[in-house]
């Protein structure tokens, strides 16, 4: 059963995403407290809030792609348009990443973002255009590829390129460089994964389970609203939290 708001839109996967979001936010003001000295940072809360909310946005843009491309194509010519669509959805989320790159080697060059959760998913989405024809196989292929993304985390390179570094590959000092790092493998991976769990769960305009109207109760409307914004609220959250931290706490 679909939202009675929307029925274009699956409510679950709005409402994951803005769970994701909700995590996110709260992890980032902890990464705040810390780095303006308020509070010391709890490293198993933000460690595990780092393993969750990517695992999930990953997931969910895997997901996404397919229950588009399941509403949309529905011949030769609307599957040409869709991968035209994915390839520049990708490309413009990847730019937004070198946006973000830019103003982080203004703003915290010590620690610029290099390959960020932006350049990933947009990467990602561009990728995911050559393996939409294997459906369910995805799963195994994504695993296999995030395998190998946790395999490869041990190996050091010295010296390693921006080539390196979106494959995975880097010294082991990595964190001191950069804020912000979402290789391809094991993103690439967890991608994958919800591109098979997409085939596995949608069909077309239907769902493959039973799933109760959540739009009836207010949080859930809430969730959902902040899951279909989910960009742009991940855009404009970290400045917005870094600059109240910094009108707070800011010697006078």
């Amino acid at each position: 059963m679909r939202s009675s708001k929307n029925s274009k839109r699956f409510i679950e996967i709005d409402l994951l995403r803005g769970l994701a979001i909700t995590l996110m936010i709260f992890g980032h003001i902890l990464w705040d407290l810390d780095y303006f000295g308020v509070i010391p940072v709890n490293s198993f809360v933000y460690s595990t809030l780092q393993k969750i909310v990517p695992t999930l946005f990953f997931l969910l843009v895997g997901i996404g792609i397919i229950v588009a491309r399941k509403k949309k194509v529905k011949d030769k010519e609307s599957e040409k348009n869709y991968k035209k669509t994915l390839f520049v959805r990708g490309f413009k989320i990847f730019n937004l990443g070198m946006i973000l790159t830019i103003f982080s080697f203004i703003f915290m060059p010590a620690r610029p973002v290099l390959f960020g959760v932006l350049h990933c998913i947009g990467l990602s989405i561009v990728l995911s255009i050559f393996f939409l024809k294997y459906k369910y196989a995805n799963l195994i292929l994504g695993l296999v590829l995030g395998v190998i993304g946790l395999l490869i985390i041990n190996i050091n390179i010295s010296n390693a390129t921006i080539l390196h570094l979106i494959i995975g590959l880097h010294g082991s000092d990595y964190w001191m460089h950069t804020v912000d790092y979402f290789p391809l493998l094991p993103w690439f991976g967890t991608t994958l994964i919800g591109m098979g769990i997409g085939d596995l769960l949608y069909d077309a305009d239907k769902r493959r389970f039973k799933f109760p109207d959540l739009s009836i109760y207010k949080p859930a409307k809430i969730f959902s609203w902040v899951g279909r914004y989910s960009l742009e609220i991940y855009l404009i959250h970290q400045p917005i939290i870094a600059g109240l931290m910094y009108l707070i706490v800011r010697p006078f």
